[in-house]
């Protein structure tokens, strides 16, 4: 499919997108004040080729491991793409905490030998420096990450900018890179407080592009050809560099130079209409908002998207009624990380949309739902997701205890979701069990904020939930134990509240909408929590405990 074979890599897909349809768009960025960038295939190659040449003058080789906190912008994907022209490892994603503490983990368990970052975030720099402490030097120097050996500065704004910088360059000679050879890292969902990391060859990033194509983008009714929106230049979440060139659409990605637009809701319309948008990911959120926006569903009512892609939560009906008004087709995806994209369900009629239902594998893989002894159990009952992945996962890096949880049978894949098939053979996703909490597409990982609870006073115990909320899936919820010594202060819940305000205000980087949704709003005192036969909470019952004592409904 698209001419692409088992020896292909990032390389040679670059290089066939450009000879066999140069003047065709493959990137296409949109600013909220108007700015358009836009890069054809052949541009895109060259570009490429000549970012790959600017790295490689500040002494990124083959072999290295490439950070990138660089945002969602051309820079980025130029970065990335030439980074792997080079032969090296990329891994791209953003700094949460104020302070860095979740960065300086993952470079080290990643071995990052070289940090490319956007030198007018102070913050960022600010926070890099508590472990770098010579981040400037040609040569750095940390014992956090003893890996790392340079860091290197993008000026994105002035006028001696990246972009201009790499359009002066010479197209940098290829790299010669195998298909075994490892071209990226992504950072995934832990639930120790630390993403765990993945990594992907370039044999699997291509196949896993042709698994992208045929669950989300395949159609028998409409051209291979096409124009794709997703808010990440690589793919869904965390993405999959190159992912787009197996699909063979232009890719339209939201450019935010600074702040989000007022009125993103408009943004992202008049983005979609002026782009000819017509297969779109969005999130059960986004979609909702949309909705709810009579004016602009009503300014265009001969205007709809061919086909909405939405997933990375369980979804519920609530997101049938863009079925007409937004879209003809509603494609529901599951997948994740480790494995790649696993199932689909496609509607085209919103009184069929069903919750939770995540249709049936696609090709190459298969799934099954197990009991707590991991023995598959009979259709229609609830269990733990097990997925066959045919060699996509290999474990996580550097991270054996974790891969050894994840993947307790040979060649299967345990992502700890809560799910069941039914007889027609369509897979129910209801939740996750991992503790890690998600809102809409923000992950937020409660370990961090329970260990500030454990100090305040008259605290024992604290473990912080997800509870039910029909607009995003989850919202978080503080348990506390009193702590039973006479002398102990007693527990105030409004305390623990403004605890947890103070420390999203101080710890992280900056508070989108969902990030705010994040900071709990409700904490309840329990006399104790239920423990598993190691002492372990078990947060499952907790959960459930804790949405029974609020008088909520869940279908979990």
């Amino acid at each position: 499919m698209f001419g692409l074979s088992a020896d292909d890599t990032v390389t040679s897909r670059l290089r066939y997108w450009s000879v066999t349809s140069p003047e065709t768009l493959a990137f296409v960025y949109v600013t909220p004040d108007g700015q358009r960038f836009a890069y054809t295939r052949k541009e895109l190659f060259s570009m490429s080729r000549r970012a790959a040449s600017w790295l490689h003058k500040r002494n990124v080789c083959k072999s290295d491991v490439l950070l990138c906190l660089v945002p969602t912008s051309p820079e980025q994907m130029l970065i990335a793409l030439g980074t792997e022209l080079l032969g090296a490892t990329v891994m791209c994603t953003n700094m949460q905490y104020r302070d860095g503490s979740d960065i300086s983990p993952l470079m080290k368990n990643a071995d990052v030998t070289t940090l490319v970052v956007d030198e007018t975030d102070q913050q960022a720099i600010a926070a890099l420096q508590t472990f770098i402490p010579n981040l400037s030097a040609p040569s750095v120097i940390s014992e956090a990450v003893p890996s790392l050996k340079s860091v290197i500065f993008c000026n994105r704004f002035s006028q001696l900018s990246f972009l201009v910088a790499v359009v002066a360059e010479e197209e940098g000679d290829l790299a010669d890179v195998s298909p075994d050879d490892v071209t990226t890292i992504f950072a995934t969902s832990g639930s120790s407080g630390q993403p765990k990391l993945v990594t992907r060859t370039h044999r699997e990033v291509m196949t896993m592009g042709l698994n992208y194509y045929q669950c989300c983008l395949h159609t028998e009714s409409r051209p291979k050809m096409g124009v794709h929106y997703n808010s990440s230049s690589f793919g869904w979440m965390s993405g999959y560099p190159s992912i787009y060139f197996t699909s063979g659409k232009t890719k339209v990605v939201p450019y935010f130079k600074g702040a989000p637009p007022n009125d993103e809701a408009k943004f992202l319309m008049d983005l979609l209409k002026k782009e000819s948008v017509d297969s779109a990911v969005l999130l059960p959120p986004t979609i909702k908002t949309l909705l709810a926006r009579a004016d602009l569903l009503q300014c265009d009512v001969t205007w709809r998207l061919p086909l909405i892609i939405t997933g990375a939560n369980a979804v519920r009906t609530d997101v049938a009624p863009a079925i007409g008004p937004l879209t003809s087709e509603l494609r529901v995806v599951y997948g994740c990380t480790e494995v790649g994209f696993v199932s689909y369900k496609t509607y085209d009629d919103p009184g069929k949309v069903v919750n939770f239902n995540c249709g049936r594998h696609v090709d190459g893989m298969a799934v099954k739902i197990v009991d707590d002894n991991l023995r598959e159990v009979p259709p229609n009952t609830k269990g733990e997701v097990m997925i066959k992945h045919n060699g996509f996962f290999t474990g996580y890096l550097n991270q054996p205890d974790l891969t050894a949880d994840a993947t307790p049978e040979d060649g299967w894949f345990r992502p700890r979701d809560l799910a069941y098939i039914n007889n027609e053979g369509d897979l129910f996703v209801e939740g996750r069990q991992s503790e890690v909490i998600a809102i809409s597409s923000w992950r937020f990982y409660p370990q961090l904020l329970e260990s500030h609870l454990m100090e305040c006073p008259g605290v024992h115990d604290v473990a912080v939930v997800a509870i039910p909320d029909k607009d995003f899936e989850n919202l978080p919820c503080v348990c506390v134990v009193q702590d039973p010594r006479p002398e102990a202060p007693r527990v105030v819940p409004d305390h623990l509240l403004r605890a947890c305000a103070e420390y999203f205000q101080d710890s992280f980087v900056q508070l989108s909408k969902q990030a705010e949704l994040s900071v709990p709003k409700v904490c309840l005192v329990f006399d104790k929590f239920p423990l598993n036969p190691n002492g372990k909470v078990q947060r499952r019952a907790l959960r459930a405990l804790a949405v029974e004592r609020l008088g909520l409904l869940t279908d979990k």
